[in-house]
């Protein structure tokens, strides 16, 4: 007997990929091109997974990803606040593009010079804000369906309402001409009746 398919792992370990991804892309760029050739792997193995070694996911319609959508943006508008303190902190990017506000000790390491570390801070903050803003705008222009997709929607319920408001129209003439049809046969019943 196979297994039962559960794809709450499945979701799990894609989101969890995605907040290493996100989140520490600063840190560590190349993972988003291991993490394609990570799902590629990952797509085959689920597929034999699901065809040889469980039953049948059953198939039940969804609006979308129910609360795997609001964990996602969480980690996504999380992501800029960390890849900016990764950035400013603990990497030596700043330190170039701000050579100024930083000295180099003996040992290799970049120090914040006494004094302007107020100012490195409000950069790093300064850059998380704008990127917030800039997310926040996309997501307000970008619409969540599509302008195309929405006119097939549209034009599918109108042709669909169409179609049912056609079948009614039908279904009443016919009505209407059965109950036409069966009035004259009353009538010509009664006139025969009274003929007698």
């Amino acid at each position: 007997k196979l297994d039962e398919y559960e794809q709450f792992d499945d979701y799990l370990e894609m989101v969890i990929e995605l907040g290493y991804v996100t989140l520490f892309a600063s840190a560590y760029p190349l993972a988003s091109l291991i993490s394609i050739v990570a799902n590629v792997i990952e797509v085959r193995c689920d597929l034999f997974k699901i065809t040889h070694l469980c039953r049948r996911p059953r198939s039940i319609h969804a609006d979308g990803i129910g609360m795997w959508k609001n964990l996602i943006q969480v980690i996504i508008w999380l992501s800029a606040l960390t890849n900016c303190f990764i950035f400013g902190f603990t990497s030596q990017q700043l330190a170039q593009w701000m050579p100024s506000y930083y000295y180099q000790e003996s040992d290799g390491n970049h120090r914040l010079v006494p004094g302007k570390g107020w100012i490195v801070v409000f950069v790093i903050f300064g850059l998380e804000r704008l990127l917030l803003y800039i997310g926040a705008f996309l997501e307000r222009v970008i619409p969540e369906i599509p302008e195309d997709v929405a006119n097939a929607i549209e034009r599918r319920q109108y042709i669909r309402l169409k179609t049912e408001k056609d079948l009614s129209e039908k279904l009443q003439e016919q009505r209407r001409s059965r109950s036409e049809e069966l009035h004259d046969s009353i009538l010509k019943t009664s006139s025969k009746r009274l003929k007698l």
